[in-house]
């Protein structure tokens, strides 16, 4: 059921002009690297806010978490991005491309923690795509969504090949999935980790 218009997300702009930052996201469990690509333009502050406090991080890979690297001295373009987005080369997550605002991001460190607590801070505010939580207007064309009946389809057909306790499962469908997304489609990030790829 695609829910009422008043609860959809805008149409994304595809904004193809301009410079973007990068954010990168590596994950200790799943082996990865994520790329999150932010426009520059109009998000200045929020960046240099976020790079400040990432900077006060010694990065390394403790358990499960993950480290963060937001590169701004070299940015790329609005097409490298969205090239970039369409790359299927992770089997857990895709990259990003965000054309949107970027809220003010406090990571909630103070100065007492140690370099570990900040570590989990990070990956408490920024860890899976959390981003998203941040910023709007995420580059996504069509071919991007799957339908929800579409996904049931293909999360049957992989059932064989993978096997996950239920609990384990529904951990995998609900992380990293827009609410607004959960009823009209699903970016093929978010349909690799509901279906445990």
């Amino acid at each position: 059921m695609t829910p009422p218009k008043s609860e959809k997300e805008p149409e994304p702009s595809h904004k193809m002009d301009g410079n973007y930052a990068v954010l990168m996201e590596t994950n200790g469990k799943e082996y990865e690297s994520w790329y999150y690509f932010i426009r520059m333009e109009g998000n200045e502050k929020a960046l240099k806010h976020l790079q400040d406090q990432l900077e006060t991080v010694e990065w390394f890979i403790i358990d499960d978490l993950s480290t963060f690297d937001l590169e701004m001295k070299v940015p790329v373009s609005a097409i490298t991005a969205k090239e970039m987005s369409k790359i299927d080369l992770n089997p857990t997550s895709f990259h990003r491309k965000f054309d949107g605002k970027l809220d003010i991001i406090d990571l909630g460190f103070k100065s007492k923690d140690d370099n570990s607590a900040r570590i989990g801070k990070a990956f408490d505010h920024l860890s899976y795509g959390q981003i998203e939580d941040y910023i709007d207007d995420e580059d996504l064309d069509e071919e991007d969504l799957v339908t929800e009946s579409e996904s049931e389809s293909e999360s049957e057909s992989e059932s064989g090949s993978e096997s996950f306790s239920d609990s384990e499962d529904e951990s995998v469908s609900k992380k990293g999935i827009p609410p607004a997304l959960l009823n009209t489609g699903v970016p093929r990030w978010a349909r690799s980790k509901r279906n445990g790829k």
